[in-house]
């Protein structure tokens, strides 16, 4: 099965790791991780993103792709830049995933309405099935 997780670090983006664990079947995992930008600053320039967010947003795919490994679980590893809904669709289409797992933060109703949910946004965007782990 080819799955798409997406991961930021947090303990809900952990717990969604956990979810390969229960997956039969051989797995073709692909652990995404999106930093936001670039952007666009106040006179409509690019601003870029700040190397220091590239560089952690490495070293936790680095440490949670070796921490499957301990476990047995063979994962390859995606740092991407842009909107992290947005990227983790694109991503399960062009790897042709069957299944994106992510974690939610369980945001109020007003924080998605002010923010938006990345789980919202990639449930209904998705070219495959969804579980979203609280």
């Amino acid at each position: 099965m080819k799955v798409v997780v997406a991961y930021d670090g947090s303990k809900h983006a952990h717990k969604a790791i956990d979810q390969l664990q229960i997956l039969n079947g051989p797995l073709d995992a692909v652990i995404v991780s999106v930093v936001r930008g670039p952007a666009l600053g106040i006179r409509g320039t690019a601003v870029e993103v700040d190397q220091a967010e590239i560089d952690h947003a490495r070293a936790a795919l680095d440490k949670v792709a070796a921490e499957l490994a301990a476990r047995g679980v063979t994962a390859r590893t995606r740092l991407a830049m842009g909107e992290p809904a947005d990227v983790v669709v694109d991503i399960a289409e062009e790897e042709k995933a069957e299944l994106i797992i992510l974690g939610t933060r369980g945001l109020s109703l007003a924080k998605r309405i002010v923010m938006g949910s990345v789980s919202s946004n990639v449930l209904h965007h998705a070219p495959c099935a969804v579980l979203v782990v609280r």
